[in-house]
């Protein structure tokens, strides 16, 4: 799904270019390597998380191509215009960016509190979720100062495009290094 000259969503590959697909290429990688850290791992409560890593990256991943986050920002701004605040969308986005920045940090106190009793990889790969989440949610207010900023690149990398793949690869390096480690028996 993707946006055409009117800014509307609507069905087609979100991002065509070479980063996307190798974006989704990163997010397949870092599913497969959760995937086999959830077969290496024994029943309980380190299985789960790795099995629900492994679903996420695949539903992210999915998500790169389908811009989902395209249809959310459109359905914000219509229902903007709809109820008569859209000429304070600003200070609505100022207030949904700084509560997603506080969520953000408050979820991943929450799991690393919850992951307590898991190993330091899967303490890792919940920071690189919480990156990703972030970002994911950030990226949909498609606020156009953020968009610039996320848009700003250095050598023709873009910002988003580092963020994004720098969350999956701490989820990924977190996954390769479980199992890379000695299986633990709980």
């Amino acid at each position: 799904m993707t946006t055409s000259h009117d800014g509307r969503w609507h069905a087609g590959i979100g991002d065509p270019h070479a980063t996307g697909w190798m974006t989704v290429a990163a997010y397949a990688s870092a599913m497969l390597l959760c995937y086999l850290c959830q077969r290496k791992t024994s029943a309980g409560p380190a299985r789960q998380f790795w099995w629900a890593m492994a679903l996420t990256m695949g539903a992210l991943g999915l998500n790169k191509q389908l811009d989902l986050q395209t249809w959310f920002t459109q359905l914000g701004r219509d229902l903007a215009l709809q109820y008569g605040w859209y000429a304070h969308r600003r200070l609505v986005q100022a207030l949904f960016i700084g509560t997603l920045l506080c969520a953000g940090l408050v979820a991943r106190s929450w799991l690393l509190q919850r992951l307590k009793g898991l190993d330091v990889y899967a303490r890792r790969a919940a920071s690189g979720l919480v990156v990703l989440g972030i970002f994911v949610l950030v990226r949909a207010t498609s606020f156009h100062h953020v968009d610039a900023l996320l848009g700003f690149s250095i050598e023709n990398i873009r910002l988003n495009v580092v963020l994004e793949l720098g969350g999956i690869a701490i989820i990924a390096i977190a996954a390769w290094g479980r199992l890379r480690a000695p299986i633990v028996k709980p």
